[in-house]
């Protein structure tokens, strides 16, 4: 299994990190968050960093964040895109413009297809994690209902789209965020077709359902534009090994039979020996391809280089 570290502080944080004792520990991924309103301005930083990541011989995943806010829900990262050009908003089911471009709207797809070949010629990576693209949902209000979207809705069933989340609009949400993933994927591959795409699914609010949410991500599994899936695991409490995996299990084993990559996302704000022994063992215990443990930041505050190499490593 293989041990991925996520680096979420952005280029002012960048220069605090030891690439080198990141590998020393065990680790041999980095995933790097590139934020949308930061890279514009800090391109050539981030790609110096990642060079330097990969002379230490480390694979390099980038995470764009922002960018129309499709990727990430986080209220606190910015995005310009959405500032000057909210005509690309999606438009929720009570006629509100709501701080999400559109997937279905040719203006945005054509500038975040734009956006990603750029990433992909200046950044030397493995891959891209696309994480929790999706629509807007939220108190019962849901998007989106803009032209674009009743236009391909109607084309599709014959009929108006309706106001109520009926399982027809759910199905087209679905199918849209898929179409959407296969844009990001054709974008990054027109530059090296190497490049891997990583879904990070929203965090099930259901694990008993499964994926069965309102955009159900098995949709975003079975796609043919997506090489691994990242199942998001962010407990504030680590109950015992046996029951978070039994939790998770459903949603390893759709992975699993999609036959994708399996990877475990772990979020934690303060890192533990323990905690860091159990989320090994739920990884192992799923068939899980790669560990991803976020992020630099707190997992350092927490442990010491020393000792976590202890725990990854068995030294």
């Amino acid at each position: 299994m293989k041990l991925g570290l996520a680096i979420t502080s952005g280029v002012a944080g960048q220069e605090e990190i030891d690439l080198a004792a990141i590998g020393s520990c065990g680790f041999d991924t980095i995933l790097v968050g590139c934020y949308e309103d930061e890279v514009r301005w800090e391109a050539e930083q981030v790609a110096s960093f990642l060079r330097s990541a990969r002379r230490q011989g480390l694979d390099c995943y980038v995470i764009p964040w922002g960018y129309g806010r499709m990727l990430d829900p986080d209220p606190s990262i910015t995005s310009l895109y959405i500032h000057t050009h909210p005509q690309t908003l999606q438009i929720d089911n009570r006629n509100r413009r709501c701080p999400k471009a559109c997937p279905n709207n040719p203006q945005f797809l054509e500038w975040f297809a734009s956006s990603m070949r750029t990433l992909a010629w200046l950044f030397e990576a493995q891959g891209f994690v696309w994480d929790e693209p999706s629509f807007h949902y939220v108190r019962g209000t849901w998007s989106c209902r803009c032209q674009y979207c009743q236009r391909l809705f109607a084309g599709s069933y014959g009929q108006k789209m309706p106001r109520r989340l009926t399982p027809e609009v759910i199905e087209f949400r679905q199918h849209s965020l898929n179409m959407f993933l296969m844009a990001a994927a054709a974008a990054i591959e027109a530059v090296d077709r190497r490049l891997k795409s990583v879904v990070m699914p929203a965090p099930l609010l259901d694990r008993v359902r499964g994926y069965r949410d309102a955009d159900d991500h098995r949709a975003m599994v079975g796609s043919s534009a997506v090489d691994a899936v990242s199942v998001l695991v962010a407990e504030r409490e680590v109950p015992s090994v046996p029951e978070l995996t039994q939790s998770y299990a459903p949603a390893a084993s759709a992975v699993i039979s999609a036959g994708k990559e399996l990877w475990l996302w772990v979020a934690q704000d303060q890192w533990q020996p323990n905690t860091v022994a159990a989320y090994l063992r739920m990884a192992t215990d799923l068939g899980a391809q790669r560990l991803v443990m976020a992020d630099y930041t707190s997992l350092y505050r927490g442990l010491s280089a020393r000792s976590l190499s202890r725990l990854l490593t068995g030294g």
